[in-house]
């Protein structure tokens, strides 16, 4: 999964670009994006998550490639550095907030003229989530993504209180500063990471699920279902 958003990022963001980035966590996309030549300026509301990080990112960090300061999404106006050319946040990272009122003007602010604005958020609509609720006959939970006021969800070993989009309800929340540009789908074919005993079980047919994904992902209507979507704004 991680390497089809990587694939999204490199065919959108041009080479050399700016790159700040939301939620960064141990610093997995920020490495690879500094490989690839980007300058990154990654953000986690976590200081032990940059600490992280910064171990991880020793040989980018002394070229200049990645810089790292904890913030969380309400403290970007305080991020001295300014005019990215793209902002990003990976997997989920912004299901923790349902009002992005304020993020949306705030990232506008700190991208340049038609910057670009990637995002991988947790879909409300996860066929693979529900068709496995129901046959396990867990029929409370197969729509759990559906409940207005969020679920605790396991983040890093931890609950936390998580809210789904539809892709519709994100473009809706950011589209008085951005415009939609782009929408993949992410996990529709397959299962969604958690369900590891079916990874481990049905490993070569998993690996065709995933191809499958890798094929699909940017078809109408197949593109707004998925354990995740992957979805690409430019600034207006």
């Amino acid at each position: 999964m991680r390497k089809l958003v990587h694939g999204v990022y490199l065919k959108y963001i041009p080479e050399g670009s700016s790159i700040l980035e939301l939620n960064a966590g141990t610093g997995v996309d920020a490495v690879f994006l500094a490989e690839q030549g980007y300058n990154v300026f990654a953000t986690d509301i976590s200081e032990e998550m940059i600490k992280v990080l910064m171990s991880n990112a020793k040989a980018q960090m002394s070229n200049g490639l990645i810089k790292a300061e904890v913030s969380s999404f309400g403290e970007i106006t305080q991020i001295n550095e300014k005019d990215f050319d793209a902002v990003v946040s990976n997997f989920g990272g912004l299901n923790c907030i349902n009002d992005f009122s304020k993020l949306s003007g705030d990232l506008a602010a700190k991208l340049k003229p038609n910057g670009l604005f990637i995002a991988v958020v947790m879909n409300k609509i996860c066929p693979w989530e529900i068709f496995y609720y129901i046959i396990t006959l867990k029929f409370g939970e197969a729509f759990r993504r559906f409940k207005k006021h969020g679920i605790m969800a396991e983040l890093n070993g931890e609950k936390v209180l998580t809210y789904y989009f539809t892709p519709g309800e994100f473009t809706a929340a950011f589209s008085r500063n951005f415009t939609k540009v782009k929408l993949f789908s992410l996990g529709l074919k397959t299962p969604p990471p958690y369900l590891l005993g079916i990874y481990n079980r049905f490993k070569p047919l998993v690996k065709i699920w995933m191809k499958l994904d890798e094929i699909f992902m940017g078809l109408p209507i197949l593109n707004l279902m998925g354990d995740h979507f992957i979805i690409v704004m430019k600034k207006k």
